[in-house]
């Protein structure tokens, strides 16, 4: 609908525009008083000039202020300018005035979307779909604001809806494998995010998500290929190269992983994301001097990249550093607290130093965040037994055993 119509991936605005002025422009306003002004503002409104349309409807709106549509279109225009606040205002009148006109409920949804007003978009855009239950468009912006709000399910519903009644709709098919994604049907997904590009071949997030999924599926060819075409779309795209690299990290191609880095780090060598990973892929290769350099690199870029602070100190305590590592966690652990790997390694470290009552407040830390992981509760049972709490430490060896035995 408006001009920051790329987030959300949506339909064209030429296509919208004309979709909603086709389908109103043969209403008329009932009221003598005004109907040139609201005509103009029409006529100029499909010419795609929103300055003089907005004028014009203002106009009719002082002439016949309980006119519906005049209210939806000066609405309808603000929004397109960007001016979500008083379109708001408009289309909420609008509806006041008839709270049957859908569109006017379709477009309150989107301002609502844009305005970062997600509750306020599901319930406009609810109203919107029970008026107009062929609307592709507001099923699909509903789907995606419930997917934005979490209800993956609902999302997926409305969002296969919003493809039924429109299959040539790459963005629908493109958010309908987003949230099949975030509730683990990846083989939904990858069918998904394939619709979409086979609808749109220039669709460059779809290949993305599409590599990402394909990762989650532990096929890491696919994910090559998919990131592969990405990149032939767009050289320059630096999440579709660095996904690349990771995929070559999962693949066990740490030499190919390596050069990608590089490659990233030479477009862009302030990039803390390319440093860190490269860091992983170096420590893959066990080039562990060079892997520091890129860890230390990524955190002197970005200090409150948690994870770089996290593999350094997994890093330095490979190689004993013991002091170095422990002040490295808690580095991580400053900027997430609720980070259980970085609890869970720092305790470890503690108890390499003779350390046990500080590992046992670091592992107990650990699992407050991660509190069925066996491996922690076993590593605090030892802590435990180290400290001479024997009785404790056999009731952490049973839950170990009994998440064990779950899993």
């Amino acid at each position: 609908m408006y001009e920051r119509v790329k987030q959300l991936g949506q339909a064209s605005l030429a296509f919208i525009l004309l979709f909603s002025v086709t389908v109103n422009s043969q209403q008329r306003s009932s009221a003598p008083q005004g109907q040139q002004h609201y005509q103009k503002g029409l006529e100029l409104l499909k010419k795609g000039d929103l300055d003089g349309s907005i004028e014009a409807f203002k106009k009719a709106i002082l002439l016949r202020p309980n006119e519906a549509e005049a209210h939806y279109y000066l609405g309808y225009a603000l929004g397109i300018k960007g001016q979500l606040a008083d379109a708001i205002v408009e289309l909420e009148k609008a509806i006041s005035l008839n709270p049957e006109l859908g569109e006017a409920h379709y477009y309150l949804g989107a301002a609502r979307w844009f305005s970062k007003d997600v509750d306020g978009a599901i319930a406009a855009l609810r109203t919107a779909v029970r008026l107009m239950p062929r609307h592709a468009n507001a099923h699909y912006h509903l789907g995606l604001a419930l997917q934005k709000k979490g209800d993956s399910q609902a999302a997926i519903a409305e969002l296969k809806i919003a493809i039924e009644l429109a299959p040539e709709m790459a963005e629908a098919q493109h958010a309908l494998g987003l949230s099949l994604q975030q509730e683990d049907e990846l083989d939904e997904a990858i069918d998904a995010f394939r619709a979409a590009i086979k609808l749109r071949p220039n669709m460059l997030r779809a290949y993305n998500d599409l590599g990402l999924a394909l990762m989650q599926k532990r096929d890491p060819d696919g994910a090559i290929a998919a990131f592969s075409e990405a990149i032939k779309l767009d050289s320059g795209n630096m999440v579709a190269q660095l996904n690349l690299g990771m995929v070559l990290i999962q693949k066990g191609d740490y030499a190919a992983a390596v050069d990608q880095y590089r490659r990233i780090i030479v477009q862009a060598p302030d990039s803390a994301e390319a440093h860190y990973n490269l860091g992983l892929a170096l420590k893959q290769k066990d080039e562990l001097a060079g892997a520091e350099v890129e860890l230390r690199k990524a955190i002197e870029l970005q200090p409150r990249l948690h994870e770089a602070h996290y593999m350094l100190g997994i890093l330095l305590t490979q190689q004993s550093k013991l002091e170095d590592a422990a002040a490295a966690l808690r580095r991580a652990i400053d900027v997430k607290p609720d980070y259980p790997e970085a609890h869970f390694a720092l305790g470890t470290v503690m108890q390499q130093q003779g350390n046990f009552a500080g590992a046992v407040a670091a592992l107990r830390q650990a699992l407050r965040y991660a509190p069925n992981a066996p491996e922690i509760h076993n590593a605090l049972g030892t802590a435990l037994r180290q400290t001479g709490d024997i009785e404790s430490a056999r009731v952490e060896f049973q839950e170990a055993a009994r998440l064990n035995k779950t899993k």
